[in-house]
């Protein structure tokens, strides 16, 4: 169980310094889009952002913070997958990381997510 508190505290200063750099993170998006000439439809995705990062982004800065975004995914999605292993939990807790393992599925459509 250390190790999953060592995992989640080192994925928390990562998301800080993420957090900083959301602004960073917007423009990386609508830079990359341009590129991509996808405009129009939303980014649904965090396959799509990986896209626009390996294929349309041509500046340091914004390939750091998509990077930095992508970064904090995986990290999230190997926790869930350690939680699962090492604490088998209840009901709850269970249903509770199936959504996380959702919501942090590559594919997974989260341009319906809005922040409250």
């Amino acid at each position: 169980m250390d190790e999953v508190v060592e995992t989640l505290t080192r994925i928390e200063q990562k998301y800080k310094l993420f957090r900083q750099q959301q602004f960073s993170f917007i423009r990386a998006l609508e830079h990359t889009r341009e590129e991509a000439n996808d405009m129009m439809r939303p980014v649904s995705s965090i396959v799509q952002v990986q896209c626009y990062r390996d294929h349309h982004c041509f500046n340091s800065t914004d390939r750091r913070v998509l990077t930095m975004f992508i970064s904090i995914c995986n990290d999230l999605r190997n926790l869930c997958h350690k939680m699962v292993t090492v604490h088998p939990g209840d009901s709850i807790t269970n249903c509770l990381l199936e959504k996380c393992k959702v919501l942090l599925n590559d594919s997974n459509d989260f341009s319906a997510i809005r922040a409250t």
